[in-house]
């Protein structure tokens, strides 16, 4: 039973209603896949407003540990962990390399392209380090059991690839032309944030605004050393973490 909230608690009505709903689910009072009491029914329960209990019905929505069904009501969450992908500091392995793990984990995954647009600003080239010329723009995603865990923008020269979408393979993605294009790609520098879910974000990751992502941000060369591709990937935190090997 979720117990009635004190009023002389100095967090706020919302914050100590998301704290009783966590405490709930993490001792299996509600399990995956339950359906919890409407609104109305926990603001009774709890003594305080609607309005209240829907903001913290939001803010474990924006943690993963429940979902809102439109004309059904909310439901926890399926209990997810977070897949620890390993990244070699001495190669850009990744992108096999996180798809290798995701299949020795029994899940399947599919990158597709989102898009593939021609970019012709010398600004974005000084931008991303990347040498003169007009660039190709491609966004991508990597779908895991049929949702998608991240997505990226990719920028490189246009005269690497001639049509990034014609010869697009759902397995290989991206990195599969580049290979066969140029050969081996070796990183320059990679850096790692946390932000806040914009709305680009959210169409493509199926999540709300706000949601907390992982971003890698990198720049790779060619085996001359030459820099080709700068990578913005943004991951959703409840299915992905960063592992580096030394």
């Amino acid at each position: 039973m979720i117990p009635t909230l004190c009023c002389v608690n100095e967090l706020p009505l919302y914050e100590q209603v998301r704290q009783s709903l966590a405490t709930a689910i993490s001792r299996g009072e509600y399990g995956p896949g339950d359906r919890l009491p409407s609104e109305t029914t926990l603001a009774q329960e709890m003594g305080v407003n609607r309005l209240t209990v829907r903001r913290a019905i939001e803010e474990l929505a924006r943690a993963g540990l429940v979902q809102s069904r439109q004309g059904s009501g909310t439901f926890v969450a399926a209990t997810v962990v977070r897949l620890p992908v390993s990244q070699s500091l001495a190669s850009d392995s990744l992108v096999a390399g996180i798809t290798q793990q995701i299949t020795a984990h029994g899940l399947s995954h599919e990158d597709i392209l989102l898009k593939a647009t021609k970019v012709n600003t010398p600004q974005a080239n000084i931008e991303f380090g990347l040498p003169a010329g007009p660039l190709w723009r491609v966004d991508n995603a990597l779908v895991v059991d049929g949702e998608t865990w991240m997505w990226s923008s990719s920028w490189f020269p246009a005269d690497i690839l001639k049509d990034p979408k014609r010869n697009w393979d759902t397995v290989s993605g991206l990195y599969g032309q580049l290979n066969d294009a140029i050969g081996e790609l070796v990183p320059i520098w990679r850096a790692f944030t946390a932000e806040a879910a914009a709305s680009a974000d959210a169409t493509y990751l199926g999540i709300k605004v706000g949601t907390p992502l992982i971003v890698r941000d990198g720049l790779t060369a060619d085996q001359d050393g030459n820099p080709v591709l700068r990578v913005n990937r943004r991951a959703r935190m409840d299915r992905v973490a960063y592992v580096l090997r030394y």
